[in-house]
């Protein structure tokens, strides 16, 4: 953390911390980049409420209950065994019940995703406020266990959440050698058709993954954007998928 507060200090004049709605829309207004600090592995816990509140205290309002390993809130989608294998059955642990409870009470938003099947369901059943899969796609459109099912995307809508593309070549398509865009493109259309416009927004996973062709940083995201228009979606609907989404499901938690 204070590596983080080091470089917002250093670059104030172009960047700052936000942990609400008003604040990200206050530094729109002044030409600032807005900077929301989230955990992806809620690991970090230790199994400690108390840890929550200090995390909350220090500004995060999102936490991906899982990564790639169990801890103690619940299982990841995918078991790093001998015979590796997906983990669909397990669901949240007592302290994992525990846990979104507590976050739902402070403001900290709930993503699910690497959390597995099991776990998700437990999640949506249990859900007070509006949820995330931060960094997911379509299994339909393409089968891979980090994705989410047809059935999870309608809970997800009824929830009120939302669930980011993850530009991930291989959660995009088996055609990673070539511009992926028309395949998030793809995802993006099979999860409107199914959840709604309403429950689409972008994820990336930039630094994380191997960036697929097309998409291989931020600055290309004027191209997804120019996919859209060319698939017909108008400009209120991609303003929903890049922006105003993610703002109502923020702003429900805080509520």
């Amino acid at each position: 953390m204070d590596f983080f507060d080091k470089v917002m200090k250093e670059n104030s004049d172009r960047i700052a911390q936000v942990t609400t709605v008003q604040e990200i829309l206050d530094n729109y207004a002044r030409g600032k980049t807005s900077a929301m600090l989230t955990i992806e592995e809620g690991g970090v816990l230790e199994g400690s409420l108390e840890k929550l509140q200090h995390f909350y205290d220090r500004g995060v309002r999102m936490i991906t209950l899982t990564w790639n390993f169990e801890n103690e809130i619940a299982y990841p989608n995918y078991v790093y065994e001998e015979v590796p294998r997906p983990d669909t059955e397990r669901g949240l642990k007592p302290f994992g019940f525990e846990a979104i409870n507590k976050m739902w009470d402070l403001g900290i938003i709930v993503d699910v995703s690497h959390l597995n099947d099991a776990g998700i369901y437990d999640v949506l059943d249990n859900a007070r406020k509006p949820i995330v899969a931060s960094h997911s796609n379509s299994r339909a459109v393409m089968n891979v266990p980090r994705n989410m099912t047809d059935d999870m995307i309608r809970r997800l809508s009824r929830n009120g959440g939302i669930m980011g593309m993850n530009y991930c070549p291989n959660f995009v398509s088996k055609n990673d050698k070539q511009n992926q865009i028309p395949d998030i493109v793809e995802h993006i259309k099979h999860i409107a058709d199914i959840g709604g416009i309403e429950t689409v927004a972008l994820g990336s996973d930039f630094d994380g993954i191997p960036t697929p062709v097309g998409m291989s940083d931020c600055t290309k995201t004027h191209d997804l954007y120019e996919a859209l228009r060319e698939n017909n979606f108008s400009q209120e609907d991609i303003d929903r998928i890049f922006y105003k989404n993610f703002l109502r499901v923020l702003e429900a938690n805080q509520k």
